[in-house]
């Protein structure tokens, strides 16, 4: 018989990702949801039917269950300070989905809040946890291409009528950078060890006013150059080119990917050597993360290290230089 202790979610937040994350919920062992919430009673009612959970709340409801260990904050990303807060105010651990807040401010005073009350807090970068993207970081930290000088990535898709809305509307903190474009940012970060110290960007606004195609430029510590472009209303390559002394690492289908190529050469231009690398990774994806935060809770951990909180900020303040580069301000803000 397991004995291993239970760790008990509830999800605010019924649309897309929340539905995804209650699917991935029931394959992790010893991690069970319990509860959901939404503005909208109709649709809580008809999320925990769909996913037989028991309560359907309102958000001050579901904070307010002593059986919830932990929330995941799904709802729209202007929503997600106000929302993580008042779950770290009721004293939950509290996993939210990217992007982690609208800008630093508000990821500053998450973390404050969650490290006086001793609570666990995580941004949901569900692709750092994925297993070939740590092969990856392996292959490069390990100087299988040498010194990685330059990194080039594009990342763009047409977005579907159901993520539409949310993308494409300032009220609900919509645009690429927070959307789409924190991925790839945040997968170079993460690759390198490092946040940049130079950032130079731009921007193509949709007729709504959101960033709909935005290029990023970053110089990191070590030296290293990074290229990325994104877009919601583009089709791109989608992959991810690393570059460094002694080769180069094309990995296709960058987010979520199982193969790249390593290609070696001894600093000429011939190509001595290629090597094909595969690593599975588990049809659905967010099952490392629920992993990564069970394991933190469980063991007392308050920051999980493949995303603490401090990096998470960084990137946070880095996007708000950006956008700021721009001249965008939320409506709200």
């Amino acid at each position: 018989m397991n004995d291993r202790k239970v760790l008990r979610w509830g999800i605010m937040g019924a649309g897309n990702i929340g539905n995804r994350m209650a699917g991935s919920l029931t394959a992790v062992p010893n991690n069970k949801l319990i509860a959901v919430a939404s503005k909208s009673a109709v649709k809580a009612k008809e999320f925990a039917d769909r996913h037989n959970v028991k309560n359907f709340y309102n958000y001050h409801e579901i904070v307010n269950d002593p059986d919830i260990d932990i929330i995941y904050v799904a709802t729209t990303h202007n929503f997600h300070f106000e929302n993580a807060k008042l779950a770290l105010e009721h004293g939950k651990h509290v996993l939210i989905e990217k992007a982690f807040t609208v800008n630093a401010r508000e990821a500053r005073v998450l973390a404050n809040i969650a490290r006086e009350n001793k609570l666990f807090l995580m941004e949901a970068i569900w692709t750092r946890f994925l297993p070939s993207i740590n092969l990856l970081k392996s292959k490069l930290l390990n100087g299988e291409i040498g010194i990685v000088k330059q990194i080039n990535i594009s990342y763009g898709k047409f977005v579907g009528p159901d993520y539409e809305k949310r993308l494409k509307d300032p009220a609900l903190a919509g645009g690429v950078t927070l959307d789409m474009g924190i991925y790839p940012i945040s997968m170079v970060c993460y690759l390198l060890g490092e946040i940049p110290i130079n950032i130079k960007s731009m921007t193509r606004f949709s007729d709504l006013g959101v960033d709909e195609i935005s290029n990023y430029m970053f110089r990191f510590p070590s030296g290293c150059l990074a290229i990325i472009c994104t877009s919601y209303n583009l089709e791109m390559k989608n992959e991810a080119v690393f570059y460094g002394s002694k080769g180069f690492i094309e990995f296709p289908q960058f987010q979520k990917g199982e193969r790249f190529v390593i290609n070696i050469h001894d600093g000429t231009n011939d190509i001595k050597d290629t090597i094909e690398v595969f690593e599975k990774n588990h049809i659905d994806g967010f099952i490392y993360q629920i992993e990564e935060v069970y394991n933190c809770i469980m063991n007392g951990k308050l920051e999980s290290d493949t995303i603490p909180l401090n990096e998470t900020i960084g990137i946070m303040d880095l996007m708000d230089k950006m956008r700021a580069e721009w001249g965008f301000v939320y409506p709200f803000e």
